[in-house]
């Protein structure tokens, strides 16, 4: 059986604003980069050193772990979090793998001057490479979306909607409904983690936000008041 570990999407870098009231300055950026055997490139360091583990291998556990973390103005690499996970088994590879980079990096600069920068990295762990992730996680938001709006069943809705999830990570569209969906079943919290993220996801692809598509649903509900008052805050 052929196995193989795939690097998506590369490094997030954080977003720099000005004042409202002050005079717009040109701000130049550069990203950190991975100085190591492959330079700028921790997506082929990854591809490279990351091994499937032998448990999930076994079991069939495959999907994206997405891992954020924080690049210093002197390189090292700190601060490593698992934004999504797939299995502890799985994660703790990528976090050893990210560890094994600290100190080959190249800070950031801004205008000059080697900043702190958080990034991310995303990497797909699949068991046959004709495996099509999206389609896969389509079919799992389809499934949720008919149990969560159709049959009203959010516990369903929301098994579905974290499998979906398990494959594409950083899909604007079902971490937002997700966000509606934890919302209804009491967990406000992790609403807000789903619906900020996809707030940022969107803001970083420079597309509309998902979540004010989905404030456009008409409902007449109170919950569904308290949910749009939530997205507002």
């Amino acid at each position: 059986m052929k196995t193989s570990v795939f690097i998506l999407a590369g490094m997030m870098v954080a977003v720099i604003a000005t004042g409202q009231n002050q005079e717009l300055k040109k701000i130049k950026i550069t990203q950190p980069a991975f100085m190591g055997e492959y330079p700028n490139s921790i997506n082929a360091h990854i591809q490279k050193k990351a091994e499937y583990p032998a448990t999930e291998l076994k079991w069939g556990v495959q999907g994206t772990v997405v891992a954020g973390f924080v690049i210093t103005p002197t390189g090292e690499l700190k601060n490593i979090e698992i934004v999504n996970s797939v299995s502890d088994a799985i994660d703790n590879e990528v976090i050893q793998v990210l560890k094994s980079t600290n100190g080959k990096w190249r800070p950031g600069v801004v205008n000059g001057e080697a900043v702190a920068m958080p990034n991310e990295v995303s990497v797909v762990f699949k068991l046959y490479q004709e495996d099509n992730f999206i389609e896969i996680a389509k079919n799992y938001l389809q499934k949720g979306v008919n149990a969560f709006f159709v049959k009203d069943n959010p516990e369903k809705a929301l098994k579905y909607f974290n499998q979906g999830i398990n494959f594409l990570p950083n899909d604007e569209a079902m971490l937002a409904v997700r966000g509606l969906c934890k919302f209804k079943l009491g967990d406000e919290t992790g609403a807000n983690r789903d619906w900020n993220r996809s707030k940022y996801l969107a803001k970083k692809n420079g597309t509309s936000s998902e979540i004010d598509n989905l404030a456009k649903i008409p409902d007449n509900s109170q919950e569904y008041d308290e949910m749009l008052r939530a997205l507002i805050k």
